[in-house]
């Protein structure tokens, strides 16, 4: 299967000169992840609401941060992919760089964007491979001393208070059991 089988086709485009906040809002009201950044037709960078939080972790004013000179200063290639790719080869491209949405890109055009929701949803196996990676980069955040929030790996249920036990992280009804 190819990504122009699974991709997106509607991408939410944003202009280098809006700022962060608006941008925000976006993401917000369409429910999204991510925005791509259009300059004079050409993509030129993505805009994730990660790189929203990371802004107000760091007291930064979204209102005064365009997208274009965000983009600028992470100094990280624009990664895409072309419509042709395998999904398989697209998993493993997201497992080796840690990024979980790519733009599709042909002939230097936005066609669509495809992310690891997508490729869940049509490859269902390789949602273990997927979940594996995100557990090793918890892991490499986290020292095993360390608590920390998301889905207890016993239970299921979400809690703030998650710890690593026997290199499972365990809320703390199912580390008392």
């Amino acid at each position: 299967m190819k990504v122009k089988d699974v991709m997106k086709k509607h991408v939410v485009t944003v202009d280098p000169n809006m700022n962060m906040s608006t941008i925000s809002k976006i993401l917000t009201n369409n429910r999204i992840g991510s925005v791509v950044i259009v300059n004079k037709g050409k993509p030129t960078g993505m805009i994730t609401t990660n790189d929203i939080v990371t802004l107000i972790a760091k007291d930064k004013d979204p209102k005064k941060i365009k997208a274009g000179k965000f983009w600028e200063k992470k100094k990280r290639p624009f990664m895409t992919i072309s419509p042709d790719e395998k999904i398989f080869r697209v998993a493993k491209k997201m497992l080796k760089t840690g990024i979980k949405r790519f733009p599709v890109i042909e002939d230097g055009k936005l066609k669509g964007i495809i992310s690891t929701k997508e490729i869940i949803l049509v490859a269902p196996e390789l949602l273990e491979i997927l979940s594996e990676k995100l557990k090793a980069g918890i892991e490499r955040v986290a020292r095993p001393e360390q608590m920390i929030s998301g889905l207890c790996e016993k239970c299921g249920e979400y809690s703030d208070e998650l710890k690593n036990i026997e290199g499972r992280w365990l809320c703390p009804d199912c580390r008392d059991t």
